[in-house]
């Protein structure tokens, strides 16, 4: 049997010490960024593959930085950028580069607005990369009657390409011991094995129906 821990469990929990400190790579709703280090102090200090089936933006993994991992997500844009992280990150910075530098060139709005065309026509991690990065709040969100990805440009200036490239720099070494798919969530929870230790932080139905085309 796999143990469970609840993050609410009023039971004794042992803490973890949080060694690595990465920036947020992605903007994604819902993500746990600023809760990573208390969400940890939860776990078990011993355990054998850490499962993370509602990836995201990875922020409880990226936090943890577990020796093995296997992540996934359903959302084919999203687990192609981390897929190609963990192949090919001068690519990643490379997405994210030419895609800066046409909005620091042009009008923000209309480059966006581009961008967002570009992949409502045909999806991909390349330009979700930037959206989620530019886009309003950080909140990529979808209608749910055509899946169109809908959220408008953001008020903020997004971070330069310098610094993405920081953060990926920080992000590259997790990858390394990791497997990374596009699975469904409980197809990755039966691969686990007595031992493993799965987190779960999937949307939540009430309030986030317009994620993933609904």
């Amino acid at each position: 049997m796999l143990t469970q821990y609840g993050v609410f469990d009023t039971a004794e929990t042992r803490q973890i010490v949080v060694t690595t400190s990465r920036k947020q790579l992605l903007k994604w709703i819902g993500n746990k960024q600023r809760f990573a280090s208390e969400i940890i102090s939860y776990f078990p200090e011993d355990y054998g593959t850490y499962f993370e089936p509602f990836l995201g933006s990875g922020a409880v993994w990226g936090a943890l930085a577990p020796k093995r991992a296997f992540v996934s997500d359903t959302f084919s844009p999203l687990v192609e950028i981390w897929q190609t992280l963990q192949t090919n990150a001068e690519m990643v910075k490379q997405w994210y580069v030419d895609r800066w530098e046409r909005m620091q060139a042009g009008e923000k709005v209309a480059v966006y607005e581009s961008i967002k065309a570009a992949f409502n026509a045909h999806p991909n991690g390349q330009d979700l990369l930037f959206l989620c990065r530019t886009c309003y709040g950080g909140v990529v969100r979808f209608r749910q009657r055509d899946g169109y990805m809908s959220t408008p440009c953001g008020p903020h200036k997004p971070i330069s390409s310098s610094t993405f490239a920081a953060r990926v720099d920080q992000w590259t070494p997790l990858t390394v011991n990791a497997t990374i798919a596009q699975m469904d969530y409980a197809l990755a929870m039966s691969m686990a094995q007595e031992g493993d230790l799965i987190y779960c932080d999937p949307p939540y139905s009430h309030t986030q129906t317009i994620l993933y085309g609904a």
